[in-house]
């Protein structure tokens, strides 16, 4: 005959061998717990608050909202303001994307050469990326001042007339794309010279004995070699290219004409100008699934020649 066990007893050693078998997943929840509740405070519940917007029509926060199913969003589609400012926002966020990543990349491969105090210059390249955007932006501004700008004086002194940058449209986009590429270069080198480094060295041994170049290296395996991490970079960079704000805010005011007005800046407008909450929730949810779609997109075509570049190798091993 068994001898008999407390309850408390049996109860106890559950909870204590429940513990012992699920002590990793307890750390874990404890530990990314506080991290998850504040995503769902701060991403999750604004995620789905503009979501919901996106049905009601409600101008001013003292005025009640009205269900109107999806009139906001063919308003969307019919209305140049809106449409446009899309528009906008995904050339001008390629733009700046492919300069970023062009000028990072360069940069990338200077910071990789054996050059002295190298640790001081890859942080120079870094400080743009970490200093406030209002207070450059303002150094911008003071650059660009039709009357006492230091671009203008030198313009004057050889004997050019002086441009009013904020009338011109072609100059209000290429400064927002100098800016943005000045801010974001930094970050961008930093990950490329991470691939850089990360490219096996007996790959350019080999490729130096059959007699290459530095630019059939560049070619042949510097480039293979960053794939996967492009795919990264270049995902991360469009993101965050195609979501431009401050730049427009703080250099143009979406002028001239409203010829700069990015989506992003149009729903400031409409949420913090306007009180149009109904069609801020709805360009929110209309800029969150384009940078969904584009990310999905790129990343399928990637993986997809990642996968034809590999057939011929298995079919060959299948012989």
């Amino acid at each position: 005959m068994e001898p008999l066990v407390p309850l408390q007893h049996k109860t106890q050693s559950k909870q204590k061998s429940f513990y012992i078998r699920h002590k990793d997943a307890i750390v874990a929840a404890i530990i990314l717990g506080p991290m998850l509740v504040w995503w769902a405070v701060v991403s999750l519940f604004p995620t789905l608050f503009g979501f919901v917007l996106g049905f009601f029509d409600w101008v001013g926060i003292q005025s009640k909202p009205k269900f109107i199913w999806f009139d906001n969003y063919i308003r969307f589609f019919h209305d140049p303001m809106y449409y446009e400012a899309l528009w906008r926002s995904v050339w001008m966020g390629g733009l700046v994307t492919v300069v970023t990543l062009a000028a990072g990349f360069g940069a990338a491969l200077l910071m990789n050469m054996p050059l002295f105090g190298k640790g001081i210059y890859r942080s120079i390249w870094y400080i743009p990326a970490v200093t406030s955007t209002v207070a450059t932006t303002q150094i911008f501004n003071f650059f660009l001042d039709p009357n006492n700008g230091i671009i203008n004086n030198l313009l004057k002194k050889f004997g050019h007339e002086p441009i009013v940058w904020a009338f011109s449209v072609p100059w209000s986009i290429f400064w927002i794309v100098v800016y943005s590429a000045w801010k974001g270069v930094g970050g961008s080198a930093l990950i490329w010279l991470a691939g850089l480094q990360s490219v096996d060295a007996t790959l350019y041994e080999a490729a130096e004995i059959d007699g290459a170049n530095k630019r059939q290296k560049l070619k042949h395996v510097t480039l293979p070699g960053l794939k996967p991490i492009a795919t990264y970079i270049i995902i991360t960079s469009l993101i965050g290219a195609i979501q431009i704000y401050e730049q427009v805010m703080f250099l143009t005011g979406g002028g001239p004409y409203g010829k700069t007005e990015v989506l992003v800046f149009r729903i400031y407008r409409d949420a913090f100008w306007d009180f149009n909450l109904g069609m801020a929730g709805t360009s929110s949810v209309v800029m969150a699934l384009i940078v969904i779609f584009v990310t999905v997109l790129y990343y399928r075509k990637q993986t997809k020649d990642d996968r034809s570049m590999t057939i011929p190798i298995t079919s060959r091993k299948g012989r």
